[in-house]
């Protein structure tokens, strides 16, 4: 009996897919890719810092001043929309040959004016609705990390 990815080209063209993904997407297909957004990048901690904080500015997101040189970013809280308020992070680690950039979120949803805020929730992978349009922010900012010069 034929292995199952001879038997469906479906199956078979998936994998090849996934066998021929960019490296710093493979890193998004982890046990937290539903929470985080995965940016690996061949070059040093200390340029992916700057790459990284470029990206945030250059989308609009102020930086918080923090004291971990530069190991975690974090954006001020800022408006996605009348009724949310997120804040961005961004942890930068270092192997051996490349930095690693794993971008997450918090949103709380505002009521009576911003004067009630919900609980703080972690952005997730979604298509709809708050979360999806949130998500979609941290992938924009994830290629301007990737595409920075």
């Amino acid at each position: 009996m034929p292995a199952p990815w001879r038997r469906r080209p479906a199956a078979r063209s998936i994998l090849l897919l996934l066998l021929l993904a960019e490296p710093s997407a493979c890193a998004t297909a982890g046990r937290d890719s539903s929470r985080a957004a995965t940016v690996t990048l061949r070059e040093s901690r200390a340029s992916a810092v700057r790459r990284t904080l470029d990206a945030f500015r250059e989308q609009g997101y102020r930086v918080k001043e923090t004291l971990t040189s530069g190991s975690e970013i974090v954006s001020e809280p800022f408006d996605h929309d009348r009724h949310t308020e997120a804040v961005f992070r961004a942890t930068i680690t270092e192997g051996e040959r490349e930095a690693r950039i794993r971008l997450t979120g918090t949103y709380r949803e505002k009521s009576l004016g911003g004067l009630v805020k919900s609980s703080e929730r972690e952005v997730r992978r979604a298509t709809e609705g708050v979360e999806g349009a949130l998500w979609a922010r941290l992938q924009n900012l994830a290629l301007a990390i990737r595409s920075a010069p």
